[in-house]
């Protein structure tokens, strides 16, 4: 099998999820026609997740991808469903081409080079350098998280005015996150290792 083989079928399993109306077979595959550009950036697509709304004459395409263990996540809206489906796969494109040229620079992982030879990576005019382009800590929190119910966690998320809110499933015993989506709706991401 070709690598070309390889990374259509990897990047072919695409969930749809629509609340209000079903996409049709043929938006269906308008859209894995354009997410087959993503299989450039990374070598495995683990999943893809496509949340499509029609809101007051606006259609919403939300995408979630998984690549290489890493989270991308995108939302784009316009008047007209195929001009919604290529903003949103410009955008993450976009999004892609930034990560993986952070990545070869060596800012995202230690590179061979920084494995082989630690003594090289830690020389001063390397950390004077990381620190002139490289992302920065504003603040540091510590949580304690103790266990809850998934009702109990959603009653939490909404007394706190936060974009996410992170708990331990006693249900599950996995650490979780409710991240908002909009007035009172949530998605739930479980951290699995």
């Amino acid at each position: 099998m070709s690598k070309a083989q390889r990374k259509e079928i990897e990047i072919s399993d695409v969930t749809f999820r629509s609340p209000h109306q079903e996409l049709s077979e043929s938006e269906k595959a308008y859209v894995r026609k354009k997410l087959q550009k993503l299989s450039r950036f990374f070598h495995k697509i683990w999943s893809i997740e496509v949340v499509y709304e029609l809101l007051r004459g606006q259609h919403y395409v939300t995408v979630h991808v998984d690549a290489d263990g890493h989270q991308f996540y995108i939302k784009e809206h316009q008047p007209e469903f195929r001009a919604a489906v290529d903003a949103v796969v410009q955008s993450l494109e976009h999004q892609l081409a930034r990560y993986k040229e952070r990545l070869q620079k060596g800012r995202g992982r230690n590179n061979r080079e920084e494995q082989a030879f630690p003594e090289v990576a830690a020389l001063p005019e390397a950390e004077e350098e990381e620190a002139e382009t490289g992302p920065t800590i504003r603040t540091t929190r510590r949580l304690s998280l103790k266990p809850m119910s998934v009702e109990e966690a959603l009653e939490q998320a909404e007394l706190v005015d936060e974009p996410f809110y992170i708990f331990h499933d006693a249900d599950t015993n996995r650490i979780c996150v409710l991240s908002r989506y909009d007035e009172g709706e949530y998605d739930l991401i479980e951290v699995v290792s």
